[in-house]
């Protein structure tokens, strides 16, 4: 049945039934109207001869003792015999006479010819169903009722056309070995399409394949001027136009990939029956944390959204909503895309923006302004408060007003610091930030540091520690943006230790050097209540000061927010890094890491 889906073989099978049956039928109806016409002109031919020759007998009484040969013109198919009174003429036509004589039986077999000769009536049969001698043919059996010299005679004519059946058969051979020449062609013919037509149509059809599969190393063969070849021609074409294509499709692929799986939106495609079809990292991640909600392994469509799906598709219109999962906020955005005859929805494209950040710092906005209001109200209020108590003279003495002037003095220089941390921190973001490197003696530094709060540690009952790497004495770094780091750490580190209910609160400063890393790493550790997990990314953003950052401990209301971040800052300024690690009511640790030089001893 394949053999038949060929087009070669289709070709060549009606080719040849065509050509097969027009040979037959031309061969039968030449064979049919030659055979008739030449059976009908020698009968014609016959019967005239044999009319002549009784014509000739009846009108030539003197004609029974002549030889039946001039009548016959030697024709040797053609035999007679004369009967007269019923006895033959033994003198006329003797060869044809023995032959009618051996003849007779065979003659007698037809039994329309015997009638004929029992009857001898006047009478002609045509008959093709004697056989004689082995051999069978058409033959001719006349009888003819004459008067000769007064007697009654009897013609008995005999005309052997059995000759027609051997141009028959020499005929039936040539068509035979007609129809084997006619095979033969018939394969080379076969040959022939398959070789010109069948091999460059299934090379075309493979190479078709190979560019259905985005494959374009082959190339069809131009050979010829024929439409194969032109076919050939227009595959080439097609292949420069389907490279050229395939080239500008995979580069908008790969950018559209790129751009998708880089924007800040989270981007998931379902169909209709809700089955993920595409999704970026971040359209990823949020079904991580939906998996991790719901406690389930493999990512899940959230039946909250599924239901919005439905409703999409159900109405065909945009869907907007906002969510909340494990303290990350989301805006979703749920478009339906249609099909081509925009009738009928075939998917929904569902955009995530996590606004956890912006939330964060919106949080942290509010928070700001609430201690910026709170640390600038105070000194303020204070200031107002004792400059009115010394122009009224409330103070009476000059220690009173001098002590007045001081608390005024003190509180200008708290706002003055203030002002001072915010416009630092918006110089360093800007990248206004200068730095004088110069070796430090780093224990006299932290020294020095320590001796800054020690009056701030005893009265806290903190107790502070100094270690420092043998190994290391000095390190490039500026002095002065250093020590505000520091002051900034240890402060807080002093600060949050003091509030622990249990005893023996400490903070310590650890200075070590790591060759195997090439780092020097510095570290700020206390045993305060700690930093909760949640606020742990946050820690280092600015204005960033959440009420539960070190667990109860309401005195952690004050501050503005930006400390760490100035320390982050100017950290990173000095080609380092800062992380923290907390564990609750044990130990929080912030560690410095900086580069390692051969040239720092």
């Amino acid at each position: 049945m394949n053999k038949v889906n060929n087009l070669t073989i289709r070709i060549w099978l009606i080719t040849v039934l065509l050509l097969g049956f027009c040979f037959i039928a031309t061969t039968e109806l030449y064979s049919h109207v030659y055979q008739n016409n030449i059976q009908m002109n020698y009968i014609s031919d016959y019967e005239k001869m044999i009319q002549t020759i009784e014509k000739r007998l009846a009108d030539d009484q003197n004609v029974t003792t002549a030889s039946m040969d001039n009548f016959k013109a030697h024709d040797s198919h053609l035999f007679m015999s004369l009967h007269i009174e019923g006895e033959p003429v033994l003198n006329f036509s003797k060869e044809s006479q023995s032959f009618f004589l051996s003849y007779k039986d065979s003659l007698l077999t037809d039994a329309s010819i015997k009638e004929a000769f029992i009857n001898k009536e006047d009478t002609q049969v045509v008959s093709d169903k004697i056989r004689f001698e082995n051999t069978s043919g058409l033959f001719i059996f006349r009888v003819k009722n004459l008067v000769i010299e007064g007697k009654k005679a009897v013609l008995y004519s005999v005309v052997d056309l059995s000759f027609l059946n051997e141009a028959e058969q020499k005929m039936n051979s040539w068509i035979l070995s007609i129809f084997a020449v006619y095979g033969l062609l018939a394969v080379l013919f076969l040959y022939f399409l398959q070789k010109n037509l069948g091999e460059p149509l299934n090379k075309l059809r493979d190479i078709a394949f190979d560019y259905a599969k985005n494959d374009f190393n082959q190339k069809a063969s131009v050979k010829y001027k024929d439409e194969l070849s032109q076919l050939a021609l227009a595959m080439n074409k097609m292949k420069k136009s389907f490279e050229t294509t395939g080239a500008a499709t995979r580069q908008e692929k790969e950018l559209l990939e790129k751009i998708v799986a880089s924007i800040s939106t989270g981007i998931l495609y379902y169909n209709q029956e809700k089955t993920l079809l595409m999704s970026n990292p971040l359209g990823e991640e949020f079904l991580r944390n939906w998996d991790a909600f719901e406690n389930v392994k493999d990512y899940q469509l959230p039946e909250f959204l599924a239901d919005k799906i439905d409703k999409v598709i159900e109405k065909s219109e945009k869907v907007y909503d906002d969510l909340m999962i494990n303290d990350f906020y989301f805006q979703l955005s749920l478009v339906p895309l249609f099909d081509e005859d925009m009738k009928n929805v075939r998917g929904v494209l569902v955009s995530l923006k996590e606004l956890t950040k912006e939330r964060h710092l919106d949080k942290m906005r509010v928070d700001f302004i609430s201690n910026i209001s709170h640390e600038l109200r105070t000194p303020l209020v204070m200031i107002q408060g004792y400059s009115e108590a010394i122009i009224d003279n409330i103070a009476e003495t000059d220690e009173e007003k001098h002590e007045m002037a001081m608390i005024i003095s003190d509180e200008a220089k708290r706002m003055n610091r203030l002002v001072n941390e915010m416009l630092d921190l918006s110089r360093m973001e800007a990248g206004y930030i200068d730095l004088i490197i110069e070796d430090i003696f780093l224990e006299d530094f932290f020294k020095n540091i320590l001796s800054l709060f020690k009056r701030f540690a005893n009265e806290n009952h903190v107790k502070l520690l100094l270690e420092i790497d043998p190994e290391i004495r000095t390190y490039p770094m500026d002095g002065d943006k250093m020590n505000q780091v520091f002051v900034n750490l240890v402060h807080n580190a002093i600060h949050h230790s003091s509030t622990t209910e249990r005893d023996g609160a400490e903070v310590m400063i650890r200075v070590q050097l790591d060759k195997i890393i090439d780092e020097v790493q510095m570290e700020i550790v206390d045993n305060g209540p700690g930093i909760l997990e949640e606020d742990m990314p946050y820690v280092f953003d600015r204005f960033y000061k959440a009420d539960k950052s070190r667990v109860n401990n309401n005195s952690n209301k004050v501050g503005t927010g930006i400390g760490l971040s100035i320390v982050k800052t100017i950290i990173e300024e000095h080609g380092g890094y800062i992380e923290v690690s907390s564990m609750i009511n044990k130990i929080t640790t912030f560690r410095i890491h900086f580069p390692y030089s051969d040239n720092t001893i």
